[in-house]
């Protein structure tokens, strides 16, 4: 089975990839501003915060639940931004490091905050939840020890 694509056939499927991305972004940013634009209008002070953990799944919960998951969350934590454009950061419990080959892997429970610029945390939006799954998708890693398999996070 000839399984060789002709350069007219490669290039048109580039350009529709291309147009995909473009929808798929356009459709992004609407949902993006329209949740932006209910947030305000709605005026929901509470400030919600992402967790994950080995045990559980991506969870979005109210920054006052937090410490239900981490419970040293903002007393002995620590935390490092995940992104360079976008104030998100990744809060764990130092204790909870594992450390095999020089680096270093999250083995518990991890909470994504939005910080505004006086470091103040505030509500994540539904970008910074995309940013999120992005993150982990790239940092989440099996480890396994005998027949035992964990996910953990790599910060190196």
């Amino acid at each position: 089975m000839n399984t060789t694509i002709d350069l007219k056939t490669a290039k048109t499927i580039e350009a529709m990839n291309q147009k995909i991305n473009h929808m798929d972004n356009a459709v992004t940013d609407f949902f993006n501003k329209m949740s932006d634009v209910l947030e305000r209008q709605l005026g929901d002070d509470e400030v919600y915060a992402a967790v994950i953990a080995p045990e559980i799944e991506l969870t979005i919960t109210p920054l006052a639940n937090v410490r239900s998951y981490l419970p040293c969350f903002d007393e002995a934590d620590s935390c490092y931004s995940i992104s360079d454009d976008v104030p998100l950061a990744l809060c764990y419990d130092p204790r909870q490091v594992i450390t095999l080959a020089g680096k270093r892997y999250l083995s518990g429970a991890v909470v994504f905050v939005r910080y505004d610029t006086n470091g103040s945390f505030v509500a994540l939006t539904t970008s910074d939840l995309y940013l999120i799954q992005c993150y982990l998708g790239e940092n989440s890693v099996p480890l396994m020890a005998g027949r035992e398999k964990m996910v953990c996070i790599c910060i190196d």
